[in-house]
């Protein structure tokens, strides 16, 4: 379970806008499309399910079960990675069927591959934003 530690600064319903700093977790959150940068490039405002309650001011831990923080990490640095690599090898068996350079085919269907990557990354977000196991969550108020 990861968790950070931040300040409210708005609450609608059972949401509340929290302020964090900035870490490794924002970058393979749910929530980074809902998160603003405030001041400084350390500083940010997330968008929390508000299950404790906590009021504008109040300093709250936020978390992001584990197993969510793994699947979003593998889905989008690991997709990528594997549609590159199948459009290598295919680009250079391809290439030696057409009297092409093998570099060449590979080169062409890799970046073809990666840019393809981001088709089931694009699904799985919209999956990722319906679903509140990826949405961090304010777990207790500190002060």
């Amino acid at each position: 379970m990861s968790t950070e530690e931040g300040t409210i600064t708005k609450v609608a319903e059972d949401k509340a806008w929290v302020r964090v700093r900035r870490s490794a977790m924002c970058d393979v959150c749910k929530s980074k499309s809902a998160c603003h940068i405030i001041g400084s490039s350390e500083t940010m405002e997330a968008e929390a399910l508000n299950t404790a309650n906590g009021q504008e001011g109040d300093r709250v831990r936020i978390k992001i079960p584990s197993k969510s923080l793994w699947k979003i990490s593998f889905i989008l640095y690991m997709i990528p990675v594997i549609f590159l690599i199948a459009g290598i090898i295919l680009g250079m068996k391809l290439a030696q069927n057409y009297s092409m350079e093998p570099e060449l085919g590979a080169l062409l269907l890799g970046v073809a591959g990666c840019i393809l990557s981001f088709f089931p990354i694009k699904l799985f977000a919209k999956q990722v934003r319906k679903n509140k196991e990826y949405t961090p969550e304010i777990v207790k108020i500190l002060t």
